[in-house]
């Protein structure tokens, strides 16, 4: 017998619905349900195919499941919401620790719950059943992998009304819209736009996401299950070489620059800044390191500290004392690290990174981020001189991945489809930046993003839509708003789409951050139109 995974233990499901789960067995078997051992209506069909029908309920549990041979336990009736779109409703508490900690490291609650959908692109066909995830707690064992938006809405809407709350993430980093919609909705949605905007702009030839131009030539090359695969090994059997060949190469890493440096060694940078306007700005492909030393007060070690490095570019690993205790190998992610006691000492400290520039950009670290130690209250920072040498330039640049999971169709088939008919109270939606080159027919595409997504989630189904937030860019000159066009579309198709809200937030944005990490203001606004739009 077969389930969807995301009906497993410790599941919310949808309170005062009716409830369907459907699964697959053997022709041969004869499938029972019990709910806290009262019958269920099962329907099964010749197929091996059947569904279980659970009556409406009202909020509460902890109840026990049985279908069949398989017995899910644990499981509350509330309200259910499904979180969509890309990386800013993705983002994990883990990575927005410089706001709300207390109330994070308080955080203990078992009727605020989590499953995120497992993320793997798929082409050419749909998964009728999904496979892997589990259902969490908000409590100190998995809060920081709860969405930052989905926590703060979940654990506002539980202290107002005391109904548990499940969260069913979605959302994954860098997604277009394409990546959101089905096959046939994508063509047809394209077809029909491009006399209009086929004069509008041309092909940007991106490896991972389609546009207007290039989506039937996507579609068509990722429908080979077996290319997709072997080049997402060649792609990343070629990038691990390339980083090995680059510390092979490079003379701080079997120097051991991680260690405390000669004073007379190196460049002084003032940090954080982008390495634009020195000697360093050229080394667009290879690796530079920094350090600073630091004097600690034997007081400041008591207790959690944190090493707060803004945003860097690209890769990094970092060091404090010669011991490794963090590194993300890409840029935007704000670098968050907590240090194991012991690591710090009174006196002098030396903290030291090695930055990687893997995408042609001016390495470095982008302006106006935290750059400090944070113990509780006290900060000890580490804005000014920094020692910068040279590391070793790559011999060629490295030759970005191709990220199928943003490709068209990708998400839909594994990751929305799958759990189709499971019920909720409203989807919350964050998503457009990585449709900002092309705003032109953004809204055309939404409009039926939205109306495929309510066939899988219910036609009556509310869409709260977060407006992007104000960015200008990527640096390191800030000049112009690059979201402006998304927002126009944004609040020019709320009003195409019946039973849909747009959460204001462009005031929430910070210019140097694609990222910011004031979530729980956005999550704030999303319950508040929640409960004043919709709920009265």
């Amino acid at each position: 017998m077969r389930l969807s995974s995301i009906y497993s233990n410790g599941m919310v499901l949808q309170r005062n619905k009716v409830n369907v789960i459907s699964g697959v067995c053997d022709n041969e078997e004869k499938i029972t349900a019990t709910i806290d051992d009262v019958l269920l209506n099962v329907d099964q069909k010749e197929d091996g195919s059947f569904s279980v029908t659970i009556d409406e309920q009202e909020a509460g549990g902890p109840h026990v499941l049985k279908i069949g041979d398989l017995t899910i336990s644990d499981v509350l009736f509330g309200d259910v919401y499904v979180l969509g779109g890309q990386s800013n409703m993705e983002l994990p508490i883990i990575l927005t620790t410089d706001e709300h900690l207390d109330e994070i490291e308080s955080a203990d609650f078992d009727q605020i719950r989590q499953f995120e959908v497992p993320k793997v692109p798929l082409f050419g066909r749909k998964e009728s059943f999904l496979s892997g995830g589990q259902w969490v707690n908000a409590d100190q064992k998995s809060i920081f992998g709860f969405s930052a938006i989905g926590f703060y809405f979940a654990k506002g809407k539980y202290l107002k009304d005391k109904v548990p709350v499940g969260l069913v993430q979605t959302a994954v980093g860098g997604a277009p819209v394409e990546s959101l919609m089905s096959e046939e909705v994508l063509v047809d949605t394209f077809e029909k736009i491009y006399p209009k905007y086929a004069n509008t702009g041309k092909c940007n030839n991106n490896k991972s996401n389609c546009c207007l131009w290039c989506y039937k030539e996507k579609l068509a090359q990722n429908r080979d299950m077996d290319y997709v695969a072997e080049t997402q090994k060649t792609d990343l059997d070629r990038e691990i070489k390339w980083r090995e060949d680059l510390a092979a190469k490079d003379p701080g890493t079997s120097g051991h620059w991680e260690q405390l440096w000669d004073e007379s060694i190196g460049d002084t940078v003032n940090m954080p800044a982008t390495f634009m306007n020195t000697k360093y700005e050229y080394v667009r492909f290879g690796s530079v390191w920094m350090q600073k030393v630091v004097e600690l007060p034997e007081e400041f070690l008591n207790g959690r500290v944190q090493l707060r490095l803004g945003t860097l570019i690209d890769s990094d690993d970092t060091y404090v004392n010669g011991v490794k205790v963090g590194g993300i190998g890409f840029k935007y992610p704000p670098r968050r690290y907590w240090l194991s006691e012991g690591i710090l000492k009174p006196g002098k400290n030396v903290i030291s990174v090695r930055l990687v520039m893997t995408n042609g950009n001016v390495g470095g670290a982008v302006i106006d981020t935290p750059f400090c130690l944070k113990n509780g209250e006290n900060e000890i920072s580490l804005e000014g001189e920094w020692k910068v040498r040279m590391g070793v330039e790559a011999d060629e640049p490295l030759v970005p991945q191709t990220f199928f999971i943003w490709g068209p169709t990708a998400l839909y088939n594994s990751m929305l489809y799958p759990i189709r008919d499971y019920n909720c109270s409203a989807i919350l939606f964050y998503q457009g930046e990585s449709n900002g080159e092309y705003p032109q027919y953004y809204g055309d595409l939404l409009v039926k993003m939205v109306e495929e997504w309510r066939v899988l989630f219910g036609q009556d189904v509310p869409f709260l839509m977060a407006e992007i937030t104000m960015w200008k860019g990527e640096g390191p000159v800030y000049e112009n708003d690059v979201f402006t066009d998304i927002r126009e579309a944004q609040r020019e198709v709320v009003g195409r789409i019946p039973n849909a809200y747009l959460i204001k937030t462009e005031d929430l944005g910070w210019y140097n951050d694609l990222h910011p990490q004031n979530k729980k203001d956005v999550a704030i606004r999303f319950l508040e139109t929640y409960e004043n739009e919709i709920k009265n």
